[in-house]
């Protein structure tokens, strides 16, 4: 048997790491991947504005990640992209 991988750790810890560090945004963030060479960890909001307050979270996630996994060596967010509405394009107007 071995151990877990720090990566599984911080994704398996990420919802509890979240809720201890921004309360607000548990359950409208899902972690989704962390690679353990570079230390990114990827994570989806559910909403743009969930967005904004995980990117101005991010270094208190981080040192949160750090402490509860010290394995991870969580380094830095990835960029948070979020699925935009689709837009229809503008008709011109008739004359």
């Amino acid at each position: 048997m071995t151990a877990p991988s720090a990566g599984g750790n911080v994704l398996a810890a990420f919802d509890t790491i979240l809720a201890a560090v921004v309360p607000e945004l548990a359950g409208r963030v899902t972690a989704v991947t962390f690679d353990a060479e570079t230390g990114r960890l990827d994570v989806a909001p559910g909403l743009p504005g969930a967005a904004t307050q995980l990117r101005w979270s991010a270094p208190k996630l981080i040192a949160a990640a750090k402490e509860k996994v010290p394995a991870a060596n969580v380094l830095a967010p990835a960029p948070v992209k979020v699925a935009a509405p689709a837009t229809a394009a503008a008709e011109p107007s008739p004359l």
